[in-house]
């Protein structure tokens, strides 16, 4: 029992002399402490609900904004789909006027076609009466007017080739006698035509004054078929006659009047 009661009032001394050493942890707070820490508690809380608001504050701003865009963006919107509705419209229209001017265009050059098919119908069938009028005008005439007995006709004018031969001065004077006179060739037909023929007198000579070549009727020459080199004038060659070689268009040669050779006779 002793032992124990040792034991507790150690235990109690040990106790009292820590408690005399050791200074209290937690002494007592000063008032003016207290204070400044109140103050800058409330500080605080003040700065909290300012920047709360101040929050609220942006929010709201930026919500009214981005109300403002949206409400802007939806009215673009409605605007460019309104627009782009009438641009649809619009293409649409100006679509159907172009198909509708490509089917009156197409109507009207088929139309074309076919007017300038019947133009150059009627062309043809004019000329094709022309030629007929005029056949039955030559016939008329040819009716009216034959030619004499042995003569050919060439167009409107007859025609005698002689059989004989005689001077280009007695050839004119048979033909003049037959109230015709000596072939006057006034275009490349006739010269075709006479040119068969061969070696037959012409009415063209020079024997009025040389060089200067003049049909019978005393018009001067203005087509001229001369064989290469002729006229030449060799001894006195004053007279014409058709002598073809190569060409039908170069068969002139001028000869001696002299010379007797066959003639063609010429009357309207």
């Amino acid at each position: 029992m002793e032992m124990s009661d040792d034991i507790y009032a150690n235990a109690e001394t040990i106790r009292n002399i820590k408690s005399t050493s050791t200074p209290d942890q937690n002494p007592p707070t000063n008032p003016g402490e207290q204070h400044s820490g109140i103050r800058t508690y409330r500080l605080t809380a003040v700065c909290l609900g300012l920047l709360t608001v101040l929050l609220l504050i942006i929010i709201t701003a930026l919500c009214i904004y981005h109300n403002g865009v949206l409400n802007d963006t939806m009215e673009k919107h409605s605007t460019l789909s309104e627009t782009l509705n009438q641009l649809q419209t619009n293409y649409s229209s100006l679509t159907a006027e172009r198909d509708q001017l490509q089917t009156n265009y197409n109507s009207l050059t088929a139309e074309r076609d076919q007017l300038q098919t019947n133009y150059s119908s009627l062309i043809v069938e004019r000329d094709q009466l022309q030629a007929h009028f005029k056949s039955l005008v030559i016939a008329e005439r040819d009716q009216e007017h034959p030619c004499p007995q042995d003569w050919l006709r060439l167009r409107s004018r007859c025609y005698y080739v002689s059989s004989e031969e005689k001077t280009w001065s007695a050839s004119r004077q048979h033909c003049r006698e037959r109230g015709a006179d000596l072939v006057i060739i006034n275009n490349e037909e006739e010269q075709t035509f006479f040119t068969s023929f061969r070696n037959i007198w012409i009415g063209l000579t020079d024997s009025e004054e040389e060089g200067t070549w003049k049909w019978v009727d005393g018009t001067a020459v203005t087509t001229r078929y001369w064989r290469s080199g002729q006229p030449d004038d060799y001894n006195n060659e004053d007279c014409v006659a058709i002598q073809p070689e190569k060409s039908i268009l170069q068969s002139w040669n001028d000869f001696s009047c002299a010379l007797k050779t066959h003639w063609v006779c010429e009357k309207p």
